[in-house]
């Protein structure tokens, strides 16, 4: 196996109720700080109002492109021989790293599930999964020198799977293949 070998892999966040109900909202601000302006001109009987509001109303439209767009997020996992690193990429604009740490380094990989996740002390929880809670995601819990005990939870596809397992410590390869864990 060619140790410098990069495996990628991008993942959509699903959209859920509360993507939906943020859409709703942006819409809502975006019609309803117009009409107010609208409104208050009528009431006071100041016509520039109708100009106010509509170069209100131009710029909710774009506001409201903008942050809309922004709902949309996307995950990237990327393995470079024993390094694992998670990126969030916002909108296809923007590009923040989560986490990025050595494999050697994980001390137990699972599938998610609460019970699982309440037998660890994790000080913290990165998530860079496609859906929120699901049977897809996996657990990977890591040493960080600064923070402690961590978990990344991340749905990888099978091509992802197979380039992480070779790097796992003794310990886990133990769990993972001779009790058939995954």
């Amino acid at each position: 196996m060619d140790n410098n070998v990069l495996t990628e892999q991008v993942v959509r966040r699903e959209r859920n109720v509360k993507y939906y109900l943020n859409i709703f909202l942006i819409a809502l601000g975006a019609i309803g700080i117009p009409a107010i302006l609208v409104l208050i001109g009528i009431l006071v009987n100041l016509h520039y109002m109708f100009m106010v509001a509509i170069f209100a109303f131009l710029f909710c439209i774009y506001g409201s492109w903008f942050f809309i767009t922004s709902l949309r997020v996307d995950y990237e996992y990327a393995c470079l021989q024993s390094t694992l690193r998670f990126d969030k990429i916002v909108a296809k604009r923007r590009r923040k790293p989560i986490v990025k740490f050595d494999i050697k380094s994980v001390t137990d990989f699972f599938r998610y599930s609460d019970e699982e996740m309440s037998k660890h002390k994790i000080a913290k929880v990165y998530r860079a999964s496609a859906k929120e809670f699901s049977e897809d995601n996996y657990v990977a819990v890591f040493r960080h020198q600064a923070r402690g005990e961590c978990a990344v939870i991340f749905t990888p596809n099978e091509a992802m799977l197979e380039a992480i397992k070779p790097y796992f410590n003794a310990d886990v390869k133990k769990k993972l293949f001779y009790n058939k864990q995954l």
